[in-house]
């Protein structure tokens, strides 16, 4: 008979909604509806969680995903200034889970270069020292207004224009994981007034299973390595 640890895990990470207008200088949370966010810069955001999985790791177990999937709880939308659009809003939405924490300057530079992949020469100034093994889960989503449909002063839906996937799915031997998002707002300063994004969960289902001691102790060493090396 297995142990009850040796069975299908799902992971879950929860992340609220978040909502921002504009006050004619700043992007400030709406905080009747946010909870929990974090400033990183004029309009930009991030909320964190930690999945815990000490108890695993003290049974000397492994966590091997084998997907990882968003769901979310409502609609994105925006509302957009009186008058003729010069530049289009977008709203930005990143989800990262990684066996390794991030620093401020890291979670906005991941908005602007996914984490996990070689970095084009000149963007290093970003400074994401993460790789791919670090990157249980990861996606980005750029959201901007149907300039044909929307209507100005009231809220608008938004429509997906850009979709990144960079998740590695990498088996972990850690004994927390670190859950990110990152979500902000860009727009002319006369341009929109009001941006919203609902409150979203990752669900990264696997198995928790034990390994040959050589195989553990590498993978355990490894992890350790990644944690400490930001």
């Amino acid at each position: 008979m297995p142990e009850e640890s040796d069975m299908q895990r799902t992971l879950t990470a929860e992340f609220p909604a978040w909502s921002v207008n504009f006050d004619g200088s700043d992007w400030g949370l709406r905080t009747t509806i946010s909870a929990d966010w974090v400033k990183l810069t004029d309009g930009f955001y991030f909320n964190e969680t930690v999945i815990d999985l000490s108890g695993y790791a003290l049974k000397k177990k492994s966590f091997f995903p084998y997907s990882s999937f968003e769901q979310r709880g409502g609609t994105v939308s925006a509302t957009i200034a009186a008058g003729t659009l010069t530049s289009q809003p977008y709203v930005f939405d990143g989800t990262i889970i990684t066996s390794a924490p991030m620093n401020q300057s890291e979670l906005l530079s991941s908005l602007i270069v996914s984490p996990g992949f070689i970095q084009l020469s000149g963007v290093g100034a970003f400074g994401l020292r993460q790789n791919r093994d670090q990157i249980l889960h990861g996606e980005q989503k750029i959201y901007t207004l149907d300039s044909t449909l929307s209507v100005a002063g009231v809220s608008n839906y938004q429509k997906l224009v850009s979709r990144e996937l960079f998740s590695s799915l990498e088996p972990t031997a850690a004994d927390k994981l670190y859950c990110y998002r990152i979500v902000g707002v860009s727009a002319g300063r006369n341009e929109a007034t009001e941006a919203n994004l609902p409150a979203t969960r990752v669900l990264m289902p696997g198995n928790i299973t034990s390994e040959p001691q050589l195989e553990y102790m590498m993978r355990l060493k490894r992890s350790y390595e990644l944690a400490n090396q930001v």
